[in-house]
Formats: C-alpha cells, structure tokens, sequence
C-alpha cells in the first residue's frame, strides 16, 4: 500500500487589499465632501473615467447617467439611493462591489460611515456623459464629454 503523500498545502487567505489613495490629487466635486480625479477621456470614443471620493455621510446631487456607467467600490461603501415610481430605494455597495450598465437611473450617491472611494468608467454613444438634476428631476445641466476634457487639460496643464 503506496503512502498517501499531499503536496498541498493548507489555504491561507490573503491579505485585505486597500486602495491607496494619499498621493492622490483630489479636487473639489459638485457638492460639499466630495471629490474627484480624472483618469482618462477620449473625446472620439466619448468616455471619461474618474475616481469619486466621498467623505463619510457626503452625498452628490440627483443625477442620472446617460452613458452606460460601470463603477468599482474600491474603498468603503457606496450608498445609492434610487429614485423609482415607488419613491426612494437605497443599496448599500461595499468595496469590492462591481456594477455595470447603469444608465437612465436617477440617484444620489453618497459615502457610508467610512466615505467611499469609487472608480466610475461613462462610455457614451455620443457626447453626453450624464445628467445633474434639480431636486424636482428637471434637467439642471447635461455634462458631455467635452466638459470632462476641459476639466482634465486644465488639470495636467500644470
């Protein structure tokens, strides 16, 4: 009877990946406790990809994504909170949690009891990115791509 001899070895579970940020450039972004960084845009294929931070309990404005939206919880947890015929539905988004395909949803976005740091990549079929609204969802102002692309030249113009 042969040895029963195991070359494996015990599971030993990996360490909790945190999302450095200190070097991060952070500017202010639309309401107060929130900031961003953009990563990227391409005029031509109409996207933009930045980062959202959100200080604990800060919420953006309504809004509603024009363009396929696909984000990553990096850091924290992202409130949501849905504006739907029913009223408002709120989903709770720790880091880590992957989500695409959010377009023409109105919502808040918000950090929970530790903030929020979230990678949002807006792939548009044209230039319109999303939509800030007021609080009655009348159309504030549309942000295109091109105010994503004014915002980043100025940024790596220094």
């Amino acid at each position: 009877m042969a040895a029963n001899l195991s070359t494996e070895k015990p599971q030993v579970a990996a360490p909790a990946f945190r999302f450095d940020t200190t070097n991060i450039e952070w500017k202010d972004f639309l309401t107060e406790g929130t900031y961003y960084r953009i990563l990227d845009v391409n005029l031509e294929a109409h996207s933009a990809d930045m980062l959202v931070k959100f200080d604990p309990g800060a919420r953006c404005l309504y809004h509603r994504h024009v363009a396929p939206t696909t984000t990553l919880v990096l850091e924290g947890t992202l409130h949501v909170f849905d504006q739907t015929a029913n009223g408002v539905v709120e989903k709770i988004k720790p880091a880590g949690t992957f989500s695409s395909g959010a377009e023409n949803e109105i919502h808040i976005e918000g950090g929970g009891d530790d903030g929020a740091v979230v990678y949002f990549s807006m792939r548009g079929v044209d230039d319109r990115i999303y939509d800030l609204l007021n609080s009655d969802f009348s159309l504030r102002k549309a942000i295109t791509v091109q105010d994503f692309a004014k915002d980043f030249a100025r940024w790596t113009k220094r």
